[in-house]
């Protein structure tokens, strides 16, 4: 486990939280569309079956009333033939309405092309019924006097049903067309309802029944007003259309759903096909629109959260794989040092044994002093390696020491150092404090501070250390440092010309923030760098 790095954890972590994220939108897209279709299909069926039994009663009235509205149009049709078709049609409308306090029988004359010229429903005057040729003329060929099933009329949200038959006059067999009307009465309160049901839902746009009979004529029975309808044979051809294309894809009870998109919005449109259960001549198409925007919102916002989800985990990966490659590069480097540190330590003692020997036989000289200084350099090297390998692993005992003095023996083993670089190190210490921390530790501290301000001096140049309460400074002479943050980093070095492993401030730093020292850093060309160490806790002799 030791092995691991961070990065691998934060790795598998990242590739976790993709994975949940894709898991959850595969689960919150399927449960999304399941409740939304779930909840269409009950809201075409909340809508429809109040629709089916409201037709079901048209067709059940239908079936009362055919024979005597057949019997009504033949009553016209033989006044008709006694006089012009040009005449007042109130005498005859009277009389096909004797009886009937609502009068709901109308009466409609066209002309060769179809046209109303003469009707007892003025609003209806001038409507052509081109659309419904094709079955006037099957009726003809038939012997038969047609006759529709109920259609709504959009105007008043009536029901009604037309008969048809050619008129002749003037030896033309086709001179016009008559038709007689019955408007259904106490529809008006169940189309109310249905009307009302649909308000509650503002993403219904329509809801169309079309209806089928053995004569292929289609009728159209919108059950919600739209203001845009349009009530003329140009109309009534393309809704002819339209629902003999829906009947020849519909089979059965099936529930058939169209999606589309028309000027930026979402729609979806349900077909379902059935028979009617009173007359088995009368096949309904039922169609809802729906808006269907929301829904296509919360997917959008779901696809949104995702891509963000796949676009944070991917800047992720890219960050991990940075400090995965940092984390590779501070392991080789941990590595390197682990190995010189040990390639170091023989040579060094046998080295330093030598010496301490040829001291011994010989008695100091020039030569040995500098290999002392050289050995001096190297320990503290050596230290600082051994230091920053071994600091997780052993704890060091916390002692009372002696500020000042421990800062005059560092001095005093570094001056020789000093002077071998054409250096020197000159002292203020004015007053005694003690500091509760550890020996090993404070003499790091120390020790790379004075170190690194020997390396980094000019040649001939003065070393400053300066000790007055519990604040402690080392200043210097030379380059200024450009990067005072990153220059604590472990194994930065701003200035490679000078050798080192950059190890020497990244232990300072450890070590101050240990026991809560706060390090100050002051660098300028002309004024040199300052190194300030306040100590938080110390006591005066």
């Amino acid at each position: 486990m030791k092995n691991i790095k961070i990065s691998s954890f934060i790795f598998i972590l990242i590739a976790i939280f993709l994975f949940i994220n894709i898991i959850g939108y595969k689960l919150f897209y399927n449960n999304i569309q399941s409740l939304h279709e779930k909840n269409i299909e009950i809201l075409f069926h909340k809508i429809k079956d109040p629709s089916a039994d409201l037709l079901a009663k048209l067709i059940h009235n239908y079936e009362i009333e055919k024979s005597t509205l057949l019997q009504k149009h033949k009553i016209v049709r033989t006044y008709l033939n006694k006089h012009d078709l040009n005449v007042s049609l109130n005498e005859i409308y009277q009389k096909i309405n004797e009886g009937y306090q609502n009068k709901p029988y109308n009466i409609y004359i066209t002309d060769k092309n179809l046209t109303i010229q003469n009707t007892t429903y003025k609003a209806d005057q001038e409507f052509n019924l081109g659309f419904a040729k094709k079955s006037f003329e099957k009726h003809k060929s038939q012997n038969i006097i047609g006759c529709s099933f109920p259609i709504r009329e959009i105007r008043t949200s009536n029901f009604l049903s037309y008969t048809d038959s050619y008129i002749a006059k003037n030896s033309d067999e086709r001179a016009a067309i008559l038709q007689v009307s019955y408007t259904y009465k106490n529809m008006g309160s169940e189309l109310s309802n249905i009307e009302k049901l649909m308000q509650q839902y503002t993403i219904i746009k329509h809801m169309n029944a079309y209806s089928f009979g053995q004569e292929d004529f289609t009728y159209d029975m919108m059950l919600k007003d739209d203001p845009d309808y349009q009530h003329d044979n140009i109309e009534m051809t393309s809704i002819q259309k339209k629902a003999r294309q829906l009947s020849g894809k519909l089979h059965g009870n099936d529930l058939t759903v169209e999606n589309f998109i028309k000027e930026g919005t979402h729609y979806q449109r349900l077909y379902m096909s059935t028979q009617s259960p009173i007359s088995k001549d009368l096949k309904i198409v039922y169609t809802l629109l729906l808006n269907d925007n929301t829904y296509h919102t919360h997917i959008n916002r779901l696809n949104l959260f995702m891509l963000f989800s796949i676009i944070l985990g991917i800047v992720g990966i890219f960050i991990i794989a940075k400090v995965r490659n940092k984390e590779i590069m501070l392991s080789d480097q941990d590595t390197f040092v682990q190995s010189a540190m040990h390639e170091i330590k023989t040579p060094l003692s046998i080295i330093t044994l030598n010496n301490e020997l040829r001291e011994l036989e010989q008695g100091a000289d020039t030569y040995s002093e500098e290999i002392n200084n050289a050995l001096k350099a190297l320990h503290n090297s050596y230290r600082s390696m051994s230091f920053i390998m071994t600091k997780d692993q052993f704890g060091y005992e916390i002692e009372t020491l002696n500020l000042s003095q421990i800062v005059k023996q560092r001095i005093e083993y570094f001056q020789t150092i000093a002077a071998m670089n054409d250096k020197k190190i000159i002292f203020d210490i004015d007053s005694h404090y003690m500091v509760d921390i550890s020996l090993i530790e404070l003499s790091r501290l120390i020790d790379n501070s004075l170190y690194n301000a020997i390396k980094y001096s000019a040649a001939g140049s003065d070393i400053k250390v300066v000790l007055s309460n519990n604040i402690l400074s080392f200043h210097n002479e030379g380059e200024a440092i450009e990067n005072t943050e990153k220059v604590f980093h472990k194994y930065f070095r701003e200035n490679k010309t000078v050798g080192g492993y950059g190890l020497g401030l990244s232990i300072v730093k450890d070590i101050a923030k240990k026991y809560d020292i706060n390090i100050k850093l002051e660098s300028d060309t002309n004024d040199g760098t300052t190194f300030t160490y306040s100590f938080p806790t110390v006591k005066k002799v």
